[in-house]
């Protein structure tokens, strides 16, 4: 959730549009690598494997704007800020954009994003996840 945290920038003046704005630079294949770097470097310095943990914290932050250009609405996503400030999309799109603000999730839209996520965001993760974990305990097995 932190590169949503550029919602904020509505508060001091930051357009929808701008490198800084919703959906830019936070949003970027560099922001993931910046912040899973800062990340490994200060929270898991003792940690034995420091490059898994970096790539699983820059996959898991990447996997953000990977989705929200899965969405059907918004500007697009800022995947090579700060090098530019285009905005992209993919070409499928099946994901209800969610409202900003959550105020706007108790209403029929709110529950029409919520069982849009269900379907193509949480129930394809929960399968992967329970493959990898059936996976695992196979490999244990023998």
């Amino acid at each position: 959730m932190v590169p949503d945290l550029d919602v904020i920038g509505f508060d001091f003046g930051i357009k929808y549009g701008d490198l800084l704005g919703h959906r830019g630079f936070t949003h970027s294949i560099f922001f993931a690598a910046l912040l899973a770097a800062l990340m490994t470097m200060f929270l898991f310095q003792n940690h034995g494997s420091r490059l898994i943990v970096l790539l699983f914290l820059f996959l898991s932050t990447l996997s953000h704007p990977v989705l929200d250009a899965l969405t059907n609405g918004g500007l697009g996503v800022g995947l090579f800020a700060p090098f530019t400030n285009e905005r992209y999309f993919f070409p499928y799109r099946p994901i209800e954009v969610s409202p900003i603000g959550v105020g706007a999730f108790f209403s029929h839209r709110g529950l029409k994003v919520m069982l849009s996520e269900l379907k193509w965001v949480w129930l394809p993760s929960t399968v992967f996840f329970g493959l990898g974990l059936l996976s695992k305990r196979l490999r244990d097995l023998t």
